[in-house]
């Protein structure tokens, strides 16, 4: 191969890849987590939010606030939950209660 043929190789590889990439998830965290929330609780976008928490966990820990459940103590039957999100495959593993 000549110095030119690589350089071509290598820029169309870079250019690519950036593409590739940028176009793999053009969606945040946040719009797939309530993606999620609207398609399987079946709940309007206005009637909850979507809050990151930390943890020392494999995935990231996100807790969804029913709104008209905010601010006051979780109960047995609370709406509220909260979701284990894988953030390499940007999608939800497990959804849990509050406890």
């Amino acid at each position: 191969m000549t110095l030119r043929s690589l350089a071509f190789a290598a820029f169309f590889s870079l250019t690519f890849g950036i593409v590739e990439s940028s176009a793999e998830n053009p969606k945040s965290d946040g719009s797939i987590i309530s993606d999620y929330v609207i398609s399987h609780k079946h709940w309007p976008a206005k009637v909850f939010r979507v809050e990151r928490t930390e943890c020392d966990c494999s995935y990231a820990l996100f807790r969804i606030i029913y709104l008209p459940e905010a601010g006051k103590p979780m109960t047995a039957n609370s709406k509220s939950f909260a979701v284990y999100y894988d953030e390499q495959r940007h999608r939800v593993v497990k959804e849990i209660q509050f406890q």
